[in-house]
């Protein structure tokens, strides 16, 4: 697998994306609600000085595999068209609870240049289970591989709406020992670690919708990179009143830890993903 092309993500003003089909009086109210829920977040990232959510993590080289396309996603262009795409996936603990205790589980995905040099597609997704309208709740877990993975929020192609999700494979490796980071790099390290990234309608489960391998691990240095589920394009929306507030929370968050003194971790760690990219 490689990396691909990566620069960095173009970055929208704060609240244009949850500002848009609201006339004035909407976009007044998102703004408020936005701003109440990203500053006590903020506040937290800056006492952590990191993530407010999901500090701690490792990412890995990726590639997602898209088949003959079918069912919603088949009208994006990322999925559109079949193809290997190279991509970057994070693995986390959500909550920060000590191990051994199980914790919400987040992965989330870039895939690189995905529309193009530096524009980005991001997917984040928490520990959940495969159920109808019970994917949208998070559920804790003790391995990377133990629980399907639920974007929890919808996203919306055309006229559809569904959840975004990745299911561990049963044909994947998994070995023992150590923390969940530690069996995910060993798992990584035999090139046979997949799980199928999926759909599901809100009163449905999730069907396979392309594969995504995980490869190496790469640097520590790129834990600090910034995702957000605002980075989409091709046809591929989320869609809602809590991903609108989203668009605030991510990026005042992401200040508020670049302002104690890790914005060089986070400017160094896209320079080192343009490194490994090369």
């Amino acid at each position: 697998m490689t990396t691909g092309r990566a620069v960095d993500q173009p970055r929208a003003p704060l609240g244009a994306n949850a500002h848009r089909g609201l006339g004035a009086a909407g976009r007044l109210a998102i703004d408020a609600a936005g701003y109440a829920i990203a500053l006590p977040l903020a506040g937290l990232a800056a006492v952590r000085g990191g993530k407010a959510v999901h500090p701690h993590g490792a990412v890995h080289e990726g590639e997602l595999v898209v088949p003959a396309p079918s069912g919603p996603l088949a009208a994006t262009e990322l999925f559109g068209t079949p193809g290997r795409k190279p991509s970057l996936i994070r693995f986390s603990r959500s909550l920060g609870f000590p191990r051994p205790l199980p914790d919400l589980l987040g992965m989330s995905l870039r895939v690189l240049d995905a529309y193009g040099p530096g524009r980005h597609q991001d997917v984040l997704l928490v520990t959940s289970v495969d159920a109808a309208v019970l994917h949208h709740v998070f559920v804790p877990a003790g391995d990377v591989q133990q629980r399907p993975y639920s974007s929890s929020l919808p996203y919306r192609v055309g006229e559809e709406t569904f959840i975004v999700g990745a299911l561990p494979r049963p044909d994947s490796p998994r070995p023992g020992g150590g923390d969940e980071l530690e069996r995910l790099a060993a798992a990584a390290a035999t090139g046979a670690l997949a799980f199928d990234l999926a759909v599901a309608p809100v009163w449905g489960g999730f069907r396979p919708a392309a594969e995504l391998r995980v490869g190496r691990r790469l640097p520590a240095v790129t834990d600090a990179l910034r995702f957000n589920p605002w980075n989409t394009g091709g046809g591929l929306e989320p869609v809602g009143v809590l991903n609108r507030l989203r668009d605030y929370a991510y990026p005042l968050s992401q200040r508020a830890w670049g302002r104690t003194g890790r914005a060089k971790q986070q400017a160094g760690a896209e320079v080192e993903v343009k490194r490994l990219a090369a």
